[in-house]
């Protein structure tokens, strides 16, 4: 399913100062249960694609982001009104994005591919499906 030029994919913050459209098919879509996107999130998990910088970009004006870096290569941006996660980047990977499902403004045909950090899950949450479990990334 590829998407024409003139029907691209949205998305955007919680205030919608920020707007993005993504002109590609989201990669690999995984769960993610580390402590970090826990806390950052205060939900049980993220759900988090990778998306190509080169097939992400800013609609109207450059928005004023928020950066937080998490850990010693991961840079967390967030819209500087709402609060809302717009991607994160990692130093070691610069042409990559990782982007939340929540902040799309459409459906994404999509492929989890999986569980990762696992090991950090609270015992609280069940997984209810069959897919790849990972201890780690």
């Amino acid at each position: 399913h590829n998407q024409s030029d003139e029907h691209m994919n949205t998305g955007s913050c919680h205030c919608g100062k920020v707007r993005f459209e993504i002109s590609a098919d989201l990669g690999d879509v995984r769960y993610c249960y580390c402590e970090t996107c826990r806390k950052l999130s205060g939900a049980a998990f993220s759900v988090v694609a990778l998306v190509s910088k080169h097939n992400f970009k800013f609609l109207g004006e450059k928005p004023d982001l928020k950066l937080y870096k998490s850990s010693a290569d991961k840079y967390r941006y967030y819209c500087s009104n709402c609060f809302s996660p717009i991607y994160v980047q990692v130093a070691s990977r610069p042409d990559e994005l990782r982007i939340r499902l929540g902040i799309l403004d459409y459906e994404p045909e999509l492929k989890m591919s999986g569980h990762m950090w696992v090991s950090e899950k609270p015992m609280w949450h069940k997984i209810n499906d069959d897919l790849p479990q990972v201890e780690e990334f």
